[in-house]
């Protein structure tokens, strides 16, 4: 089944674009984002407004709390049954977003992984995260030396794998299955300099529209910030501000070179990707126009192999 896929660097307005594609064609959006996925985090993950969600339907956003955990195979899963529920409803949708992982994970799967136990993930959750590393140490080693010994999502993913399995989590990343989704992917692009005035220029919006409240909002319902949530750019460095870590100015400052730093790394994640087919931002409508043209090509090519 192909899928057109719409992806780029944080900040380069992709959403607005799949918005406009929505408008004209009727469509339904899945959200590609790691960050979108929690309910709460809505002004530094630069959600859709609410006025735009209620005009056009977004998926796979808001589905976990702040302290829960989610993979990017868990994603895929989810995002598998969600596709084929919209095929069956008779729905057309485009994925727009920049969560190389979760793209990765949908089109090119691990493997077939069990579902979440939350009961399971509650318990791993209280116990330090050395501890949990050295019995992930003690059952996959090969796993182990592949992550950080800090992360811990990835750490009680592998941990909760292998208790439901009784194999390690390197066992199964050796029998990977094949997707059925064949993406046809169109990337936005720009020029570096550009992007990253626009990155910053993005997050002094957040700021003034009200993400230092919304942090504290997230604060004051007592979400610890060692949560992974917690740890997405522009929340990690306002939490350093006011728990008086940081100045206000230096909490802006770090989130904006993280945010370009992130952008980065998604170009490289993504050039690295064959056949993308590449729109070099000029203007919003300029560059809308000519995502729209490719995507009245998709549904040509569609209409073909159909």
């Amino acid at each position: 089944m192909r899928l057109f896929t719409l992806v780029g660097p944080t900040g380069i307005g992709k959403t607005a674009i799949g918005v406009e594609l929505a408008r004209k064609f009727d469509l339904e959006i899945i959200s590609v984002d790691s960050r979108q996925i929690y309910k709460d985090l809505d002004i530094g993950t630069a959600k859709p407004p609410k006025e735009i969600q209620a005009e056009i339907k977004f998926h796979m956003i808001d589905i976990v709390n702040i302290d829960e955990l989610y993979s990017a195979g868990e994603f895929a899963r989810d995002c598998r049954k969600l596709i084929y529920m919209l095929k069956d409803n008779k729905r057309e949708f485009i994925l727009v977003g920049g969560s190389g992982l979760y793209f990765k994970a949908l089109f090119e799967p691990f493997f077939d992984a069990p579902p979440r136990n939350n009961i399971l993930r509650k318990k791993l959750s209280q116990e330090p995260i050395s501890v949990l590393y050295e019995k992930l140490k003690k059952i996959d080693p090969i796993w182990a030396i592949r992550i950080s010994p800090n992360d811990r999502q990835r750490i009680i993913r592998a941990l909760e794998i292998y208790e439901q399995t009784k194999k390690p989590i390197s066992y199964h990343t050796r029998h990977k299955t094949v997707s059925e989704f064949i993406p046809y992917y169109v990337g936005i692009t720009m020029d570096r300099n550009r992007l990253y005035q626009q990155i910053d220029a993005r997050f002094e919006e957040m700021v003034k529209k009200g993400l230092i409240k919304e942090v504290q909002e997230i604060l004051r319902k007592g979400y610890s910030e060692e949560l992974n949530a917690l740890k997405s750019i522009g929340y990690k460095e306002i939490i350093g501000y006011l728990k008086g870590r940081l100045s206000l100015e230096d909490a802006i400052r770090l989130a904006k070179r993280n945010s370009r730093m992130y952008a980065k790394r998604q170009l490289t994640w993504f050039k690295k990707i064959p056949g993308i087919r590449w729109i070099e931002y000029t203007n919003f409508e300029e560059t809308t126009s000519l995502v729209l043209h490719e995507y009245e090509k998709y549904l040509e090519e569609r209409e073909k192999n159909s």
